[in-house]
């Protein structure tokens, strides 16, 4: 005799105790926090999240969908469950949330619906706090060698310190801001943040431009028992600039650009690398720049030299011809005048 499994609980057929009907109604399916808080600076935006200011991109909406979906829990048994949340807004600070649930307990299709309450409390950042407040961790001070940097360097050496400065929030550092650019005799003052991307600014600038650099501290009180210093890092540019035409070790070159203590050139006759040390770079003379360069018609030459109009004298001098240099006569040519002699310019980046 063959006797059929029951479910205890409602007497229907159920081959292992209690049935999936009964099991589900018993069971909780859906897992939801009564409430959760969103905290947001009202100034720029950001979020608290698990203790931490983080940039958020996202809406208030969507910031409150990730702090509720980030607490829902479902039942171990249920199958291929899929959540769904929607938010609505109460008021200014509240807002309901619905969160709907649908599987599969054992071979029975499952629903299950909770509303969550949702409230977005505002206040300011550390970050903006600290803006507001003035306050800053390191100074840059950006200084020529020669003389106040020009208006170029002083552009450039901005334009770093800003894409510098998003970097280091993209990369977590909160306190990095620019708090003021002040303009100084001999150079500008970058008043800064945070002491991590103060060194950072250093190091960018010192890559794009060269030059030296150096710290001291200041100890300015103490917080939670700890001595709190203020950082100055003083950035020497280079005697030369990028793209200056000098004489040095013998031979005219272009400065490039700079590596660490070292500056890059290319030779105005062959094209080759040179690098100059800082002694190299204290002792180069200055020739000039393709912006003070003079133009010339050709009138002959050779493989070696060109012979060319002095738009001065009109009289055919004749100088030493850059290897690249695809110029014959009729053609302009750019040189640069040195102590009674013509120094020819290699073409232009461009035009190789």
């Amino acid at each position: 005799m063959n006797l059929e499994s029951v479910c205890p609980r409602c007497g229907g057929p159920s081959p292992l105790g209690l049935c999936d009907r009964c099991r589900m109604e018993m069971a909780n399916l859906l897992d939801c926090p009564d409430s959760v808080e969103v905290t947001v600076c009202p100034v720029c935006g950001s979020t608290l999240l698990r203790g931490r200011w983080q940039d958020a991109e996202a809406t208030v909406e969507d910031l409150i969908t990730d702090a509720v979906a980030a607490e829902v829990g479902t039942h171990r048994d249920l199958a291929n469950p899929e959540v769904s949340i929607s938010v609505r807004r109460k008021n200014a600070t509240q807002y309901l949330v619905s969160v709907h649930l649908a599987g599969t307990f054992g071979e029975i299709p499952a629903e299950e619906e909770s509303i969550v309450a949702a409230t977005v409390r505002r206040a300011t950042c550390e970050r903006c706090s600290r803006m507001a407040g003035n306050y800053y961790e390191a100074i840059v001070q950006v200084r020529g060698s020669k003389g106040a940097p020009s208006k170029e360097e002083l552009k450039e050496t901005q334009k770093i310190a800003e894409a510098t400065t998003d970097y280091c929030l993209s990369r977590g550092d909160r306190l990095s801001f620019v708090q003021e650019v002040r303009e100084v005799k001999g150079g500008i003052d970058l008043v800064l943040g945070s002491t991590q991307q103060g060194r950072a600014i250093a190091r960018a600038i010192q890559d794009r431009l060269g030059g030296i650099s150096g710290e001291s501290y200041r100890l300015v009180g103490m917080k939670d028992g700890k001595n709190v210093y203020r950082t100055t890092i003083l950035v020497r540019l280079p005697r030369l600039r990028a793209g200056e035409i000098v004489r040095a070790k013998g031979a005219f070159m272009e400065v490039r650009r700079f590596e660490g203590k070292r500056t890059f050139c290319s030779s105005l006759l062959d094209g080759h690398t040179a690098y100059l040390s800082e002694e190299d770079a204290e002792d180069a003379l200055v020739v000039g720049d393709r912006s003070s360069a003079e133009r010339g018609l050709v009138v002959a030459g050779d493989r070696d030299v060109l012979e060319f109009l002095d738009p001065e004298s009109y009289r055919a001098v004749s100088a030493s011809r850059p290897v690249h240099l695809r110029a014959g006569p009729g053609d302009e040519i750019e040189f640069l005048r040195f102590r009674g002699d013509m120094v020819i310019l290699p073409p232009r980046d461009e035009d190789v």
